[in-house]
């Protein structure tokens, strides 16, 4: 829980002054200051952020502010507990940097109080990972594919930064239809990753094809990687890249089939 240090406003004190009744029985809403740091207390020039949003519980609740001016402030927050989430935004708004690397950074304000919350420290945000299948006018069950092995690999392919599955009947969302491949443990660096895998599996967890290989520059940090690929009973194929437009429809059939071909399991 993020600790927080409070100062009592002003009609606190009066209370007490003129003996009137408990300023607990008052119901107005309290503020919350909250300072901030970029990484290693490094300067908003140096990491390229302009802005900082604070939101409270999924932005019921939001401030922000220019970059320099160190702090958010809530004003008029009713009394309760709070799930607090920052991110510093560059020139083209991708939000770079964020504070979600601690995912319980919980407040409490208080009717009537200054909150001032201890500094929370925003470090690099992860890329994101999105991957949409097609399958024609096919499924993946007439396909024969259950699942997909997704391997996320250092820029130079020098080393293995994520591995996960994704169900093949999970479904895709937003413009794009697109999955977000799961990056718990924050791995996916956008300086780092350019290089992904994915490994059609079958109903027994075996490979239906070779895997397809996909290289891309690096989108640099809270950047977004969107891949294709399409399968039908017989193969796989891919762009090979990065989408150009997630807006474009996924990669068709080619003539002659020159995608990874389905394993012949009968050999």
């Amino acid at each position: 829980m993020l600790t927080a240090r409070s100062r009592i406003c002003k009609v606190v004190l009066a209370c007490a002054a003129f003996g009137l009744a408990s300023c607990s029985d008052s119901d107005s809403p309290g503020t919350l200051i909250v300072p901030f740091n970029l990484g290693n207390q490094r300067t908003c020039k140096e990491f390229h952020v302009e802005t900082v949003r604070g939101e409270l519980n999924d932005d019921e609740y939001f401030d922000e502010v220019r970059c320099d001016a160190g702090e958010l402030r809530f004003q008029h927050i009713p009394e309760d507990s709070y799930n607090l989430r920052l991110y510093g935004y560059d020139r083209d708004d991708v939000a770079i940097m964020d504070s979600l690397q601690d995912e319980h950074l919980l407040i409490n304000v208080i009717n009537d109080t200054t909150v001032v919350t201890d500094p929370v420290t925003l470090t690099s945000a992860p890329a994101r990972l999105m991957l949409r299948w097609t399958f024609g006018f096919g499924t993946c069950e007439s396909a024969g594919i259950t699942a997909f092995a997704v391997t996320v690999w250092r820029n130079d392919g020098s080393e293995l930064l994520l591995k996960d599955e994704l169900d093949c009947a999970k479904v895709g969302k937003g413009e794009g239809n697109y999955r977000q491949v799961p990056d718990h443990d924050r791995m996916l660096m956008g300086t780092d990753m350019g290089e992904v895998s994915v490994q059609p599996l079958d109903s027994a967890g075996d490979d239906f094809c070779e895997p397809l290989t996909y290289r891309y520059p690096a989108p640099g940090p809270g950047g977004d990687i969107y891949l294709s690929m399409a399968c039908d009973e017989d193969a796989c194929w891919g762009t090979g890249d990065d989408d150009e437009s997630r807006a474009e429809a996924a990669p068709s059939a080619p003539e002659g089939h020159t995608g990874k071909e389905k394993d012949d399991k009968s050999l």
